[in-house]
């Protein structure tokens, strides 16, 4: 249930910040894709570099650069970038946590409660790094900044995110690229996307109630 109540307090706070922020600035897909085609043959450089920033500054919305990709450059092309950019701005977050978070952290929390955390991070870290990257509803940013206050490995860190965003990115993407050409499409893949990343989550919370039984 902890996971659930993460995954729905992660969604409420991202979509409170991105209605927040539209107020002052216009991240509607066709938008971002006007912004970035107005660098020429700069735009992927662009485009990758804002991604990477929106995705370290965490209260800047990252699913209407997904959205613009696909806008943008097409499916394919779209989701390299797309991928690249928010694989840096993770490594990026996951790096500023390890270096100035964990010893602010230590501060402030009780050393028992950062064992259970390192504990829980060595045992399954990689595992819920990739679960909670296919669920759609947690916030990529905060997770990475979370992940880098434990002492999981950067590698194993990478590497979950990379293959655990590879979907739901795809999906993104592919549902931005439709809206230019067939709306009905992009409903539907964003129905399938919510209906296959939604699947890790309820494994999880099964396996964990199998195991407390």
């Amino acid at each position: 249930m902890i996971i659930i109540a993460l995954a729905l307090a992660s969604l409420v706070l991202s979509v409170a910040t991105e209605r927040a922020l539209s107020t002052f600035i216009d991240f509607s897909p066709d938008a971002v894709r006007t912004w970035i085609r107005s660098f020429g043959v700069l735009g992927p450089v662009v485009f990758v570099l804002a991604l990477a920033v929106a995705t370290v500054v965490a209260p800047l919305p990252s699913v209407p650069f997904g959205l613009a990709a696909g806008l943008a450059f097409g499916i394919w092309w779209g989701t390299f970038y797309s991928l690249l950019g928010a694989e840096v701005g993770a490594l990026a977050c996951f790096f500023l946590a390890r270096r100035f978070g964990r010893p602010l952290v230590a501060r402030y929390v009780p050393g028992e409660t950062l064992e259970r955390l390192d504990a829980l991070a060595t045992r399954s870290g990689a595992r819920a790094i990739l679960v909670m990257r296919l669920v759609p509803a947690f916030n990529f940013d905060w997770v990475s900044y979370v992940a880098g206050l434990t002492p999981m490995r950067w590698q194993s860190f990478a590497i979950a995110t990379a293959v655990g965003m590879a979907l739901p990115v795809f999906a993104l993407v592919a549902a931005g690229d439709a809206l230019a050409t067939n709306l009905q499409r992009a409903i539907l893949l964003g129905l399938v996307l919510l209906a296959v990343a939604g699947a890790p989550l309820v494994w999880w919370v099964l396996r964990g109630e199998r195991r407390a039984g």
